[in-house]
């Protein structure tokens, strides 16, 4: 399951990282979801002052997800980056993770050697 590993710190891109992933993959759809309500005249996507409603708040709902997760991640990753290597400096950080599965080579191997042995 997991595993508790112990860091010192992490670097700037490990954490700009995160933070990207995770404002990406939540705001976006949000927005997309938004951009779908003002397609059917709900005033959820707003720009410059104006809401955008019908397929102009669907067309710029991706692209207004996209800018706020991009600078979310860099407000907080900056705000992050300080904070967790403040934290450095007094102890480590515990984090608990679960490990990938390595590939196993020596099956990968065997499988493509008995196809190559069946086209001869």
């Amino acid at each position: 399951m997991f595993e508790q590993i112990k860091i010192q710190r992490m670097s700037m891109g490990t954490i700009y990282k995160l933070l990207a992933i995770g404002t990406t993959f939540s705001l976006v759809p949000f927005s997309v979801l938004m951009g779908v309500l003002s397609l059917f005249g709900a005033q959820t996507i707003t720009w410059d002052g104006k809401h955008l409603i019908g397929y102009d708040g669907l067309i710029a709902s991706p692209f207004i997800g996209l800018f706020l997760s991009g600078f979310i991640t860099l407000f907080l990753g900056t705000l992050c980056t300080i904070g967790l290597w403040l934290y450095s400096l007094w102890r480590p950080l515990a984090l608990r993770v679960e490990p990938v599965d390595n590939l196993d080579i020596d099956r990968l191997i065997r499988e493509s050697e008995e196809a190559m042995a069946e086209r001869e």
